[in-house]
């Protein structure tokens, strides 16, 4: 495999041909996912138990110092992610947009489905799994004119999102089966209570979400 260097560049991920933050809503609800494809995804978070960060099919994750950025060790239990979508060009890279390819080892019968009716690419799609009493830092991802983030709820559980903008700090509370844009060029955290959390986590560009209006900060 052809290797470029892994260099995280503030250009790469602050730069691009979406609307930037400050244009979008912080966070927006956007639909909600069956109880199949919710248990679906369960499934898979429960019979495999492997972490992806860090891993040779997974190399965005070794362009960021986890511990240092996020608060997570790539070597602790406390949170994991499942790639479920890779990077199959032969290029290693920043770049979320080579993640398009579907695992075909783990077996998806509704998800990709249900996620049609809301976006028209996914890109990084993973599930991750953070237990109780555990907290991912303060941090900002990618500006929204580079890249968009999205979540899928999967547990019912005590964890708050939230998020730091010019008007002060934002709370979301995520329900089982919900699908949210969330707005991670604004500085963010998560904090885990008492549960374990469970999500489904993708990005795309803003043109591949198809209800991208009621996104707007005027509307």
């Amino acid at each position: 495999m052809e290797k470029t260097p892994l260099e995280l560049t503030k250009r790469k991920r602050a730069k691009g041909t979406g609307p930037r933050r400050n244009e979008l809503k912080t966070f927006v609800k956007l639909g909600h996912a069956s109880t199949n494809v919710v248990n679906e995804l369960n499934t898979i978070i429960d019979q495999w138990r492997h972490n992806d960060i860090g891993g040779d099919n997974y190399a965005i994750t070794n362009s960021t110092s986890y511990d240092k950025s996020f608060g997570i060790s790539k070597t602790d239990s406390t949170y994991r992610q499942i790639l479920l979508q890779e990077n199959k060009t032969g290029i290693e890279d920043v770049d979320e947009f080579r993640y398009s390819t579907w695992n075909g080892k783990y077996f998806i019968r509704y998800s990709r489905d249900k996620l049609d009716e809301h976006f028209s690419k996914t890109y990084r799609f993973r599930l991750s799994e953070m237990s109780g009493h555990h907290e991912i830092k303060w941090h900002i991802d990618t500006c929204t004119s580079v890249a968009c983030r999205a979540q899928l709820c999967l547990s019912n559980d005590d964890s708050i999102f939230e998020f730091k903008t010019k008007d002060g700090i934002h709370q979301l509370k995520m329900q089982k089966g919900e699908i949210w844009f969330i707005n991670t060029g604004w500085n963010h955290r998560v904090v885990s209570g008492h549960d374990t959390r469970r999500t489904a986590i993708w990005s795309c560009h803003f043109d591949d979400i198809i209800e991208k209006d009621k996104l707007w900060l005027c509307q």
